[in-house]
């Protein structure tokens, strides 16, 4: 969005009458529903009457008058439910595109779901979470502490040792578990 404003803002500025020449460009760092109408009133002022718009010009700048702050405001919307997230699923915004281990195509099709963490004590599940993280690096510490929350202080301080695969293995778990006092 903000490059073909500032390429429309371009053009306007070359085929503007000598009265309309404007030296000071709008700010296109960062695009905000006040840029996009600021930016369009004044390309649009340019090339309202001028014989040397172009019709392709004038048809961007419809476009954008239509459609930038109405895509602006989805947009947000989007990165909002994305979160910390690279991915989610339209139909489940809850959900996030994973690669499933059961994968009967083989072809590493992505699917939409979530990454269960359990807590088990002698083969007995004794707490599970639900993560939105496709990798398990992201999930030990959540998990632990919402443990820590579900069962306590004292009872999370009772913890010795913590057994899981190497998808856990990170600096930032093992920096964790010492300042927790769990051997890994």
């Amino acid at each position: 969005m903000l490059t073909q404003l500032e390429d429309l803002w371009n053009y306007a500025q070359s085929v503007a009458k000598d009265d309309h020449h404007n030296p000071e460009p709008p700010e296109f760092k960062e695009i905000s529903k006040e840029v996009i109408e600021k930016t369009v009133e004044q390309i649009d002022a340019k090339l309202t009457g001028n014989e040397n718009a172009s019709t392709k010009a004038k048809a961007t700048l419809n476009y954008i008058k239509k459609n930038f702050v109405i895509n602006l405001e989805k947009y947000e919307q989007q990165q909002e439910i994305l979160g910390t997230r690279n991915s989610y699923s339209k139909t489940d915004t809850d959900a996030t595109f994973m690669r499933m281990k059961e994968d009967h195509m083989l072809n590493g099709q992505l699917k939409i779901g979530y990454n269960q963490q359990i807590s088990t004590e002698n083969q007995i599940i004794v707490h599970y979470t639900t993560h939105q993280n496709p990798t398990d690096t992201k999930t030990l510490k959540p998990h632990l502490e919402d443990f820590k929350e579900t069962f306590g202080e004292k009872v999370f301080n009772e913890l010795e040792e913590i057994t899981a695969d190497a998808g856990y293995g990170s600096e930032e778990n093992y920096n964790y578990l010492e300042q927790s006092a769990l051997t890994a």
